[in-house]
Protein backbone atom coordinates (compact mmCIF):
# COMPACT_ATOMS: atom_id res chain seq x y z
CA UNK A 1 0.00 0.00 0.00
CA UNK A 2 1.08 3.76 -0.98
CA UNK A 3 2.44 5.98 2.11
CA UNK A 4 -0.19 8.86 2.02
CA UNK A 5 2.37 11.44 2.96
CA UNK A 6 4.62 10.71 -0.16
CA UNK A 7 3.23 12.57 -3.11
CA UNK A 8 2.86 9.91 -5.83
CA UNK A 9 4.72 11.27 -9.57
CA UNK A 10 2.16 9.93 -11.73
CA UNK A 11 2.62 10.53 -15.39
CA UNK A 12 0.18 10.28 -18.67
CA UNK A 13 1.80 9.95 -21.88
CA UNK A 14 -0.18 11.19 -24.82
CA UNK A 15 0.41 9.87 -28.31
CA UNK A 16 -1.36 11.44 -31.42
CA UNK A 17 -5.28 10.81 -31.57
CA UNK A 18 -5.12 8.73 -28.86
CA UNK A 19 -9.06 7.42 -27.51
CA UNK A 20 -10.09 9.88 -24.99
CA UNK A 21 -11.24 7.29 -22.37
CA UNK A 22 -8.56 5.21 -22.48
CA UNK A 23 -6.36 8.08 -20.51
CA UNK A 24 -9.49 9.63 -18.42
CA UNK A 25 -11.50 6.87 -18.23
CA UNK A 26 -8.44 5.15 -15.62
CA UNK A 27 -7.11 8.84 -14.35
CA UNK A 28 -9.88 9.90 -13.26
CA UNK A 29 -11.07 6.70 -11.06
CA UNK A 30 -7.84 7.35 -9.47
CA UNK A 31 -7.71 10.44 -9.19
CA UNK A 32 -11.06 10.63 -7.27
CA UNK A 33 -9.60 8.76 -4.62
CA UNK A 34 -6.44 11.81 -4.14
CA UNK A 35 -6.39 14.17 -1.09
CA UNK A 36 -6.46 17.01 -3.85
CA UNK A 37 -9.98 15.63 -4.92
CA UNK A 38 -11.48 14.94 -1.96
CA UNK A 39 -9.95 17.98 0.13
CA UNK A 40 -12.07 20.04 -2.64
CA UNK A 41 -15.36 19.21 -2.20
CA UNK A 42 -17.89 22.38 -0.80
CA UNK A 43 -20.82 20.17 -1.18
CA UNK A 44 -19.51 17.66 1.72
CA UNK A 45 -16.89 17.26 4.15
CA UNK A 46 -15.27 14.09 3.63
CA UNK A 47 -13.55 13.33 7.65
CA UNK A 48 -10.40 13.73 8.50
CA UNK A 49 -10.01 10.18 9.23
CA UNK A 50 -10.63 9.49 5.32
CA UNK A 51 -8.73 12.38 4.14
CA UNK A 52 -5.44 11.37 6.07
CA UNK A 53 -5.41 7.92 3.97
CA UNK A 54 -5.87 9.86 0.51
CA UNK A 55 -2.75 10.00 -1.53
CA UNK A 56 -1.44 13.08 -2.63
CA UNK A 57 -0.91 12.70 -6.67
CA UNK A 58 0.55 14.92 -8.88
CA UNK A 59 -0.36 14.46 -12.61
CA UNK A 60 2.39 14.78 -15.52
CA UNK A 61 0.76 14.93 -18.84
CA UNK A 62 3.41 14.37 -21.47
CA UNK A 63 3.30 14.05 -25.13
CA UNK A 64 4.43 11.16 -27.05
CA UNK A 65 6.95 13.49 -28.65
CA UNK A 66 8.29 15.36 -25.95
CA UNK A 67 7.06 18.78 -26.30
CA UNK A 68 4.14 20.99 -25.43
CA UNK A 69 2.18 21.43 -28.46
CA UNK A 70 -1.18 20.59 -28.38
CA UNK A 71 -2.00 16.70 -28.83
CA UNK A 72 -5.04 15.24 -30.37
CA UNK A 73 -7.40 12.65 -29.00
CA UNK A 74 -9.81 10.85 -30.68
CA UNK A 75 -13.04 13.19 -29.32
CA UNK A 76 -12.39 17.09 -27.62
CA UNK A 77 -10.11 19.81 -27.61
CA UNK A 78 -6.09 18.95 -28.21
CA UNK A 79 -4.41 18.85 -24.79
CA UNK A 80 -1.81 20.39 -24.01
CA UNK A 81 0.66 18.73 -21.83
CA UNK A 82 2.33 19.75 -19.02
CA UNK A 83 5.80 18.86 -19.36
CA UNK A 84 8.29 17.62 -21.63
CA UNK A 85 10.91 14.71 -21.83
CA UNK A 86 13.80 17.36 -20.45
CA UNK A 87 11.08 19.01 -17.69
CA UNK A 88 9.11 15.78 -16.48
CA UNK A 89 10.41 14.12 -13.22
CA UNK A 90 11.45 10.49 -12.20
CA UNK A 91 7.80 9.13 -12.42
CA UNK A 92 6.42 6.77 -10.31
CA UNK A 93 3.95 5.53 -12.51
CA UNK A 94 3.30 5.90 -16.30
CA UNK A 95 0.08 5.25 -18.46
CA UNK A 96 0.03 5.15 -21.88
CA UNK A 97 -3.33 5.02 -23.64
CA UNK A 98 -3.99 3.55 -27.20
CA UNK A 99 -3.42 5.14 -30.32
CA UNK A 100 -3.26 3.71 -33.46
CA UNK A 101 -1.13 0.38 -32.94
CA UNK A 102 1.04 1.16 -35.91
CA UNK A 103 2.04 4.63 -35.00
CA UNK A 104 5.51 4.98 -34.76
CA UNK A 105 7.53 6.18 -31.21
CA UNK A 106 10.46 8.44 -32.42
CA UNK A 107 14.03 7.26 -30.87
CA UNK A 108 14.41 10.07 -28.46
CA UNK A 109 10.61 8.41 -27.50
CA UNK A 110 11.65 5.54 -26.37
CA UNK A 111 14.75 6.32 -25.16
CA UNK A 112 12.52 8.40 -22.66
CA UNK A 113 10.38 5.47 -21.75
CA UNK A 114 13.19 3.18 -21.42
CA UNK A 115 15.21 5.67 -19.30
CA UNK A 116 12.10 6.15 -17.24
CA UNK A 117 11.28 2.49 -16.62
CA UNK A 118 13.67 1.55 -14.12
CA UNK A 119 12.69 3.81 -11.71
CA UNK A 120 8.95 3.22 -11.97
CA UNK A 121 6.84 1.43 -9.61
CA UNK A 122 4.57 0.63 -12.77
CA UNK A 123 4.15 1.16 -16.18
CA UNK A 124 0.31 0.86 -17.06
CA UNK A 125 -1.30 0.55 -20.59
CA UNK A 126 -4.74 0.40 -21.59
CA UNK A 127 -6.00 -0.50 -25.06
CA UNK A 128 -3.53 -0.29 -28.25
CA UNK A 129 -1.42 1.17 -25.60
CA UNK A 130 0.00 -1.53 -24.98
CA UNK A 131 1.11 -2.69 -28.88
CA UNK A 132 2.14 1.21 -29.25
CA UNK A 133 5.03 0.47 -26.42
CA UNK A 134 5.46 -2.82 -27.60
CA UNK A 135 8.25 -1.10 -30.17
CA UNK A 136 10.37 0.09 -26.96
CA UNK A 137 11.28 -4.00 -25.85
CA UNK A 138 9.74 -3.57 -22.58
CA UNK A 139 6.83 -5.81 -23.63
CA UNK A 140 9.00 -8.36 -24.99
CA UNK A 141 7.95 -11.89 -22.93
CA UNK A 142 5.58 -9.76 -20.73
CA UNK A 143 1.83 -11.54 -20.68
CA UNK A 144 0.03 -8.57 -21.77
CA UNK A 145 -3.61 -7.16 -22.56
CA UNK A 146 -4.59 -5.22 -25.47
CA UNK A 147 -7.53 -4.29 -27.53
CA UNK A 148 -8.36 -7.78 -28.61
CA UNK A 149 -10.79 -6.39 -31.87
CA UNK A 150 -7.41 -4.32 -32.88
CA UNK A 151 -5.49 -7.06 -32.10
CA UNK A 152 -7.04 -9.47 -34.18
CA UNK A 153 -7.38 -7.28 -37.45
CA UNK A 154 -3.52 -6.79 -36.60
CA UNK A 155 -2.99 -10.62 -37.24
CA UNK A 156 -5.80 -10.65 -40.37
CA UNK A 157 -3.63 -7.43 -41.66
CA UNK A 158 -0.21 -9.43 -41.95
CA UNK A 159 0.92 -7.14 -39.74
CA UNK A 160 1.49 -9.21 -36.33
CA UNK A 161 5.26 -9.72 -36.97
CA UNK A 162 6.29 -6.16 -35.02
CA UNK A 163 3.74 -8.19 -32.19
CA UNK A 164 4.88 -11.01 -31.50
CA UNK A 165 7.21 -10.97 -28.75
CA UNK A 166 4.60 -9.69 -26.54
CA UNK A 167 2.98 -13.11 -24.86
CA UNK A 168 -0.87 -11.36 -25.16
CA UNK A 169 -3.40 -12.97 -23.05
CA UNK A 170 -6.47 -13.63 -24.94
CA UNK A 171 -9.00 -13.88 -22.25
CA UNK A 172 -8.33 -11.17 -19.63
CA UNK A 173 -9.89 -7.45 -18.78
CA UNK A 174 -6.37 -6.95 -17.51
CA UNK A 175 -3.40 -8.25 -16.86
CA UNK A 176 -0.16 -7.14 -14.27
CA UNK A 177 2.92 -8.93 -14.96
CA UNK A 178 5.43 -7.67 -12.82
CA UNK A 179 5.17 -3.93 -12.26
CA UNK A 180 3.13 -4.01 -15.78
CA UNK A 181 -0.37 -3.21 -15.99
CA UNK A 182 -2.12 -3.88 -19.02
CA UNK A 183 -5.93 -3.23 -19.56
CA UNK A 184 -7.81 -4.50 -22.78
CA UNK A 185 -9.81 -2.61 -25.03
CA UNK A 186 -10.93 1.11 -23.91
CA UNK A 187 -13.47 0.36 -20.83
CA UNK A 188 -11.15 -1.91 -19.45
CA UNK A 189 -9.11 0.94 -18.54
CA UNK A 190 -11.37 2.06 -15.73
CA UNK A 191 -11.31 -1.88 -14.45
CA UNK A 192 -7.96 -1.35 -14.34
CA UNK A 193 -8.08 1.89 -12.97
CA UNK A 194 -9.80 0.57 -9.94
CA UNK A 195 -7.94 -2.73 -9.32
CA UNK A 196 -4.39 -0.36 -9.17
CA UNK A 197 -6.67 1.31 -6.45
CA UNK A 198 -7.62 -1.70 -4.22
CA UNK A 199 -3.67 -2.56 -4.46
CA UNK A 200 -2.14 0.48 -3.72
CA UNK A 201 -4.76 2.30 -1.45
CA UNK A 202 -6.46 2.43 1.31
CA UNK A 203 -9.78 0.21 1.14
CA UNK A 204 -12.52 2.73 2.80
CA UNK A 205 -11.03 4.83 0.42
CA UNK A 206 -11.73 2.61 -2.54
CA UNK A 207 -15.09 1.38 -1.49
CA UNK A 208 -16.26 5.48 -1.12
CA UNK A 209 -14.53 6.04 -4.77
CA UNK A 210 -16.57 3.10 -6.11
CA UNK A 211 -20.04 4.11 -4.18
CA UNK A 212 -19.53 7.60 -5.83
CA UNK A 213 -18.74 6.62 -9.11
CA UNK A 214 -21.60 4.42 -8.88
CA UNK A 215 -19.39 1.70 -10.81
CA UNK A 216 -18.89 -2.14 -9.45
CA UNK A 217 -15.43 -3.17 -11.01
CA UNK A 218 -15.23 -6.10 -13.35
CA UNK A 219 -12.33 -8.97 -12.50
CA UNK A 220 -9.99 -9.49 -14.74
CA UNK A 221 -11.86 -12.74 -15.69
CA UNK A 222 -14.15 -14.01 -16.87
CA UNK A 223 -13.98 -11.64 -19.95
CA UNK A 224 -17.06 -11.82 -21.78
CA UNK A 225 -15.03 -10.32 -24.72
CA UNK A 226 -12.31 -13.34 -25.16
CA UNK A 227 -14.35 -14.84 -27.74
CA UNK A 228 -13.30 -12.02 -30.39
CA UNK A 229 -9.67 -14.03 -30.24
CA UNK A 230 -10.43 -17.73 -30.18
CA UNK A 231 -9.31 -19.54 -33.39
CA UNK A 232 -6.82 -16.63 -33.76
CA UNK A 233 -3.21 -17.22 -33.82
CA UNK A 234 -0.85 -15.60 -31.51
Amino acid sequence: MSDPTKPIEFGVLLPHKYQLLDAIGPTDFINNLSYGNLSGFDFVTVPEAILKKAPIINWHWISAVGDLKPVTASIGPPFTPTATFESAPQLDYLLCPGPDPTLLLSDEAKAWIKGQFPGLKGLLTVCTGSMFLAQTGLLDGVQAATNKFALKAIVDEGKYDQFSKVKWVPDSRFVKDGKIWTAAGITAGIDLGAEFSRVHFDNDLVTMNELGAEYQPLPAKPDAFAYILQGVRL
